[in-house]
């Protein structure tokens, strides 16, 4: 595969990727610019940042995780995951109780506000989803959802070393 660096449009100031040998470059791209419509139409919460954000997606996934747990599956360290989480508290997506059977433990959970947000982020993702692809045939959407599930399935059982990527 013929990989090039991305071009600079002149005209627009946008990357202009070779999509017939960077495909995965291009997925990137689509999924950089379907998170700035999104945004657009959601209003970007300053509050949330990155981390807070990566921590309510696995909240929406499975509720009541614990601390350690979110670290786990978020793959940000414990003490990023508990200042995210004291943000995401005050700011009132979250709260935190101690564990009924290990009092070692905190559990999170997704407040109202929580789930709303989450919710309109999911029916804006939807909408967007929506028109994008509208000029797709529901051979194509087939497709392109076999195609992403493959990818994303060799990913997840990547056996490789991390030092051997590069």
């Amino acid at each position: 595969m013929n990989l090039q660096v991305n071009a600079l449009n002149s005209e627009s100031n946008e990357r202009i990727v070779d999509s017939k040998s960077n495909p995965m470059m291009l997925i990137g791209e689509v999924a950089r610019l379907m998170g700035e419509k999104v945004r657009e139409k959601c209003g970007d919460n300053p509050i949330i940042q990155k981390s807070g954000k990566i921590i309510m997606i696995e909240l929406a996934k499975k509720d009541g995780r614990t601390q350690l747990d979110l670290s786990r599956a978020t793959h940000l360290k414990a003490p990023t995951v508990s200042i995210s989480l004291g943000k995401l508290e005050r700011e009132g997506y979250v709260k935190r109780q101690p564990d009924e059977y290990d009092l070692r433990a905190t559990r999170v959970f997704l407040t109202e506000k929580g789930r709303s947000l989450d919710d309109e982020i999911k029916r804006r993702i939807t909408e967007e989803e929506s028109y994008v692809t509208a000029a797709l045939t529901d051979e194509e959407k087939e497709t392109l959802v076999k195609i992403l599930t493959k990818i994303k399935k060799n990913i997840l059982s990547d056996s490789r070393n991390e030092g051997d990527i590069f």
